[in-house]
């Protein structure tokens, strides 16, 4: 599966957006190493939104659950959130999650361990955002180039035939127009005109 099935419960427009997720997803599994997708929820909570300090996601390693508050913000800012997110599970993975751990508030102050985890979750996950970004970007102008190229290619194939075709034979001459196949009237390719020759002056050759 190269995207996991995302659990819209939000008024959030996926449907533009599914290219960025196709292309995330497994450039994240690769990148941070772990071997199936979690489920990712996508959730409202306007409470939330307002709260300067409120969340904007988490992880739960019982259910390998990604739960993501999407209210108010940017596409790129919910993927980035995500990252941070598969790290964790990419973590869980590891056995990281298996001992008993407090998440209570705070909880990055007190445990040692639990810290290590959310410094790795920071920084490899911008890491492996950052890093897919560019590469996107990267794929998306070279998709635009190539597009751009075969049109191009389209067009003088086209114009080279339809000249080939109304080239007049044997002592015919040009028409003033012909009709390209869908009907539309072309006029007559101009000759350029032979350059005209400059007539020499005599040059006297009396003697004084």
């Amino acid at each position: 599966m190269t995207c996991p099935k995302i659990n819209n419960q939000t008024t959030l427009d996926l449907t533009g957006h599914q290219p960025m997720f196709d292309s995330f997803f497994p450039y994240s599994q690769k990148t941070l190493g772990y071997e199936a997708h979690p489920a990712v929820n996508f959730i409202s909570d306007k409470e939330n939104a307002v709260n300067p300090l409120g969340k904007t996601g988490f992880y739960d390693p019982s259910s390998k659950e990604i739960t993501i508050y999407t209210d108010g913000r940017h596409i790129k800012d919910v993927l980035r959130s995500i990252a941070h997110e598969l790290v964790h599970h990419a973590q869980n993975e590891r056995g990281e999650f298996d001992q008993e751990l407090d998440t209570s508030p705070g909880y990055a102050l007190e445990d040692g361990h639990l810290w290590n985890m959310e410094q790795e979750a920071y920084k490899d996950g911008n890491s492996c955002f950052r890093r897919w970004e560019d590469t996107y970007k990267q794929q998306l102008q070279e998709s635009k180039k190539m597009k751009s190229n075969k049109i191009q290619e389209m067009v003088r194939k086209e114009l080279k035939k339809i000249l080939s075709e109304a080239a007049p034979r044997g002592g015919e001459e040009w028409p003033m127009t012909y009709s390209d196949k869908h009907g539309n009237k072309i006029p007559k390719p101009s000759t350029p005109r032979p350059p005209r020759k400059r007539k020499r002056l005599p040059v006297s050759t009396a003697v004084e």
